[in-house]
C-alpha cells in the first residue's frame, strides 16, 4: 500500500466516522523523543523518517509539519506522497492547530489517539478547538487497522546497570522520589518516561533503537513500587532482586487497571507533559490528580561523583575511537571507494574496540558535501553518497558505554578548503570557544548562554536554526532534559553536575554544513563577593582542524584556549594510541 492509498483508506474511515480531520504525531505512549518502530505511525503514513513532525489529514488535504532540522529531508522524502510540507517556524506558516481552526467549520470533529497525546497537549487542543466550535474525539485510531505489516512491540530483555556504574542504588533513588511526594502530599506517583524509569530502577534494555531503555510504566506508592512491563523481558533472578527492593513486576497493560483501583480520595502525582491522555482517563475519578513535573527529570540530570569519574574515563575512550577514525579517514587510498554508510560502520568498529562499549547513542550523521547542510541528515540506500577527495565532511556520532553516553561532532575538509569554508569554520569555532570558556553566576539559565555561541555568526548576518546544546544522559538517552542551551527561555538553572553539549553550526543549503560539538560538564569555578560563579569542563577529547582556522580572526585568548585544549587532547590520548596515530595527532595539535 503506497502513501496515497493509505490516505484514501483513512479518508474512507473518516467519512464513515464523521471525522473531519485526524492528527498523527511522532510520539509513543511514553512521550519519547526516539520512538520504537511499533509506534512510528507518522513515518508509516507520510514516508518522512525524521524524528520530529506532525501529520494532519482532512477530507481534502494532507499536510506534514516539521522544523528547520528536517526541511530538506522532508521535501525529498514526501515527493509524490500526497502530503504537502509546511515548514514550522517560517514566516506565515501557521501551526497545525491554527490551520485546522481556520479550515474547519463549527461542529466538525477532530480525531486523535489518546495513547500518543499528552495530557497537556489534549488540554491545550481542547481549549483551542472548542473556542472555535470544534469537537475533539480522543478515541480515534485508524492506523492500527490499516498497518498490516506493523512491526512487533519491542521484546528485548531487561538488565541491571550495576551500582558501581550508576553510583547510587535504586532504593536510595526511590527514597528521594518519595520525599518529594511527601512534600506534595501525594500517595502515588505515575512515571511514564522511559529514561526516568531506567534511571530510578538502574534498569536498562534495548527496546528503542540506540536508547538503552525498556518499554514500561512505574507506579510508586509509600511502601511499594509497581513496574508494568512485558514480564517475558524480566528473568527470575532479575524479578527476585526487584522484589527484594519492594518492586513488584506486573504486565505492561495492567497499569490502566491499577490506576482505576487506586483508593478513593488518594492523591496521585502525574507529569502532564509526559503522561498520555489514556493513562489520565484511567485514573480513579475519585482521586485527586496533582499535575507537576516528574521529580526524576531534575534528579537524573545531576550526575553524581561516581558517574563523573566514569564520564572522564569514557571521554578518553571515545576520543581514542574518534581520533582513530579520523586518522583512518585521512589516510584512505583514493582508489578505495568509501561512502557515508561505510565510514559509519568503520567508526562503530573503532568504538566497539573500547571496553564497556554497548552501542551507538544515536544513528551517526555522516554527511558529505551538500548532505552536511541538512542538520539531521541520515544516509539511506537511496541517498548514500560516495566520499571523494574534495569537499566538506561532517561527522556527528556518539556511543553508549556502561560508563556513560557520548556525543561529538567534527567537520573536516577533504582537499583544499575555500576561503568561505575557512571563515565559516572559524566563526563556528569562535562561538564554540565562547561557550566553553564562559564564566557565569550560579542560577544562570541556558538561554542566557546561548547568545555567546551565535555572536560571531550574527555579526556576519548568519545564524543556525537549532539550539547550542542539550543535556546528555548517563548510559541513557543522548538528549536529556531539563536543561538546554537554547534560544528558548527554558526556566531551568545550569547546576553543578549537569552534562550538556556545546554545538554551534552553520549550514549553507546545497553546499555544506559545519558543526563543532563537545560535551561539557557544569562545575563551580570560584566564589567571591559577587557570589558563586560556574564554569564548563570539557568532556570530549578530539582535535579541531587547524587548517580550517583563519588565525587572523582568532583572538589571542581564543588561540590560547585552542592550544591548551589541544595539549590536553594529546596528553590524554597519545599514550593509548598506536605510534603512527599518536605522531599524526601531535601534528594536528601543534600550537597555533
Amino acid at each position: 500500500m503506497n502513501t496515497n492509498e493509505k490516505i484514501d483508506y483513512i479518508r474512507q474511515l473518516m467519512k464513515a466516522g464523521n471525522i473531519a480531520a485526524i492528527i498523527i504525531p511522532s510520539d509513543d505512549p511514553h512521550g519519547s523523543e526516539y520512538v520504537a518502530e511499533y509506534w512510528q505511525a507518522r513515518k508509516w503514513i507520510t514516508g518522512f523518517s525524521g524524528s520530529a513532525g506532525t501529520a494532519v489529514i482532512t477530507r481534502e488535504h494532507a499536510i506534514l509539519w516539521t522544523d528547520f532540522r528536517y526541511y530538506i529531508q522532508a521535501e525529498k522524502q514526501i515527493v509524490g506522497s500526497g502530503f504537502e510540507l509546511y515548514k514550522m517556524g517560517e514566516p506565515d506558516v501557521p501551526t497545525f492547530q491554527k490551520w485546522l481552526t481556520d479550515l474547519l467549520k463549527p461542529g466538525d470533529t477532530i480525531g486523535i489517539d489518546a495513547n500518543v497525546f499528552s495530557m497537556a497537549n489534549v488540554k491545550k487542543y481542547k481549549t483551542q478547538f472548542e473556542d472555535k466550535g470544534l469537537l475533539l474525539d480522543t478515541a480515534v485510531d485508524y492506523i492500527s487497522g490499516l498497518w498490516i505489516d506493523r512491526p512487533k512491540m519491542p521484546m528485548s530483555s531487561a538488565f541491571f546497570l550495576l551500582e558501581k556504574y550508576a553510583g547510587e542504588s535504586r532504593k536510595d533513588k526511590i527514597k528521594k522520589i518519595r520525599r518529594q511526594m511527601d512534600t506534595l502530599d501525594v500517595s502515588y506517583h505515575l512515571m511514564s518516561t522511559l529514561d526516568d524509569i531506567a534511571w530510578i530502577l538502574n534498569l536498562r534494555g534495548q527496546d528503542v533503537h540506540t536508547n538503552p531503555v525498556n518499554i514500561a510504566f512505574v507506579l510508586i506508592a509509600p511502601k511499594k513500587v509497581w513496574l508494568f512491563i512485558n514480564k517475558k523481558k524480566v528473568n527470575k533472578g532479575l524479578e527476585k532482586e526487584l522484589n527484594r527492593d519492594g518492586i513488584e513486576v506486573a504486565e505492561y497493560e495492567d497499569v490502566y487497571t491499577a490506576l482505576l483501583k487506586i483508593q478513593d480520595g488518594k492523591a496521585i502525582l502525574v507529569d502532564p507533559e509526559n503522561t498520555n491522555y489514556r493513562l489520565y482517563r484511567s485514573i480513579n475519578k475519585k482521586c485527586k490528580v496533582v499535575e507537576k513535573p516528574n521529580p526524576a527529570i531534575a534528579l537524573k540530570a545531576i550526575k553524581n561523583d561516581m558517574q563523573i569519574k566514569h564520564l572522564r574515563q569514557t571521554a578518553i575512550k571515545d576520543g581514542i575511537a574518534v581520533v582513530n577514525f579520523l586518522f583512518w579517514l585521512e589516510h584512505q587510498d583514493e582508489t578505495v571507494q568509501i561512502s557515508e554508510t561505510s565510514v559509519a560502520d568503520k567508526l562503530y568498529a573503532f568504538r566497539k574496540d573500547q571496553t564497556l562499549f554497548v552501542d551507538n547513542s544515536f544513528d551517526p550523521i555522516m554527511a558529505y558535501q551538500d548532505h552536511s547542510a541538512m542538520c539531521h541528515y541520515s544516509a539511506t540506500g537511496e541517498t548514500n553518497a560516495a566520499i571523494g577527495s574534495t569537499g566538506m565532511f561532517l561527522t556527528d556520532s556518539g556511543g553508549n558505554y556502561l560508563t556513560g553516553t557520548t556525543d561529538i561532532t567534527r567537520t573536516i575538509c577533504r582537499g583544499e578548503p575555500s576561503e568561505q569554508e575557512i571563515r565559516d569554520y572559524t566563526l563556528v569555532l569562535k562561538g564554540h570557544i565562547s561557550v566553553a570558556t564562559a564564566l557565569f553566576p550560579m542560577g544562570t539559565k541556558g538561554f542566557q548562554i546561548d547568545t555567546l555561541s551565535r555572536q560571531y555568526l550574527w555579526s556576519e548576518g548568519m545564524d543556525f536554526g537549532h539550539g547550542t546544546g542539550h543535556g546528555v544522559g548517563f548510559f541513557l538517552c543522548v538528549h536529556e532534559g531539563p536543561a538546554r542551551i537554547s534560544p528558548h527561555p527554558i526556566d531551568v538553572k545550569l547546576e553543578k553536575g549537569m552534562l550538556l553539549t556545546d554545538e554551534p553550526g552553520v549550514y549553507r543549503e546545497g553546499a555544506y554544513g559545519i558543526r563543532l560539538e563537545n560535551m561539557i560538564l557544569v562545575d563551580e569555578a570560584f566564589e567571591n563577593e559577587f557570589g558563586i560563579f560556574m564554569k564548563f569542563e570539557p568532556m570530549t577529547y578530539c582535535h579541531f582542524e587547524r587548517d580550517l582556522m583563519d588565525k587572523k580572526i582568532l583572538s589571542e585568548k581564543e588561540k590560547d584556549w585552542i592550544n591548551a585544549y589541544h595539549a590536553k587532547v594529546y596528553e590524554k590520548l597519545s599514550p593509548i594510541l598506536d605510534q603512527d596515530v599518536a605522531s599524526w595527532l601531535k601534528e594536528k595539535t601543534q600550537p597555533l
